[in-house]
């Protein structure tokens, strides 16, 4: 008999929604017609991103367009697809790019893992903060969804700061492979429990940017 299944290997699928907005910041989800906007705010970013994110290493318009093509949402006759992985490009009301976030369904079955970059010309401005509170409470609106975790490396210190400050629980300190230059093997992570989104300063984050 083949041993069972371990959950937290299959990718969790799930129905992401388009757009979701709170004040000035607009998430939406990435489309291929996108492809100069997302190459011009990842070129200016790359020695930023570089320590962090292993695709920046060697990054070209190909692999933008790879991204794309991955991300970009697929309608079927009952509506959009369920996915794995859901990219979105922060927006400000003008369209202009602010860097990109997503939901991410590599954690098994009823969690969704939230990850994120800030274009370097937009960074500490709350940016990140905000598209992670706005990502967490869509989670919460998708059935099933019980928790929703934000992982990082130790040395990351920037990232550090967005789970702390909007309520999430450090669950976690694990010894992993440094995937980037910057990282030195250790995983941060941190989670926020459905049932205490709602007083969280994340839930508290977006009633006061929709004001």
């Amino acid at each position: 008999m083949p041993a069972p299944e371990d959950p937290s290997a299959v990718p969790y699928r799930f129905h992401a929604p388009r757009e979701v907005q709170a004040g000035e910041l607009v998430l939406r989800r990435w489309q291929e017609d996108d492809l100069e906007d997302l190459f011009e705010s990842v070129s200016a970013s790359l020695e930023h991103l570089r320590p962090w994110m292993p695709w920046a290493d060697g990054y070209d318009l190909d692999g933008a367009r790879e991204f794309l093509a991955r991300q970009a949402p697929r309608a079927t006759p009952d509506g959009d697809e369920a996915v794995s992985d859901a990219g979105y490009a922060m927006r400000d009301p003008s369209g202009r790019i602010l860097g990109s976030c997503g939901l991410h369904g590599r954690l098994g079955h009823g969690a969704l893992e939230i990850g994120y970059w800030v274009d370097v010309r937009h960074t500490r401005r709350g940016i990140a903060r905000l598209a992670a509170a706005l990502l967490t409470e869509t989670a919460f609106a998708l059935p099933g969804i019980e928790r929703v975790e934000i992982h990082h490396d130790k040395a990351n210190v920037a990232s550090a700061g967005v789970p702390a400050s909007l309520g999430f629980q450090h669950d976690a300190t694990i010894v992993d492979e440094p995937e980037a230059p910057g990282e030195v093997g250790v995983e941060i992570q941190w989670t926020m429990a459905r049932e205490a989104f709602p007083t969280s300063p994340a839930a508290k984050l977006l009633e006061d940017a929709r004001r």
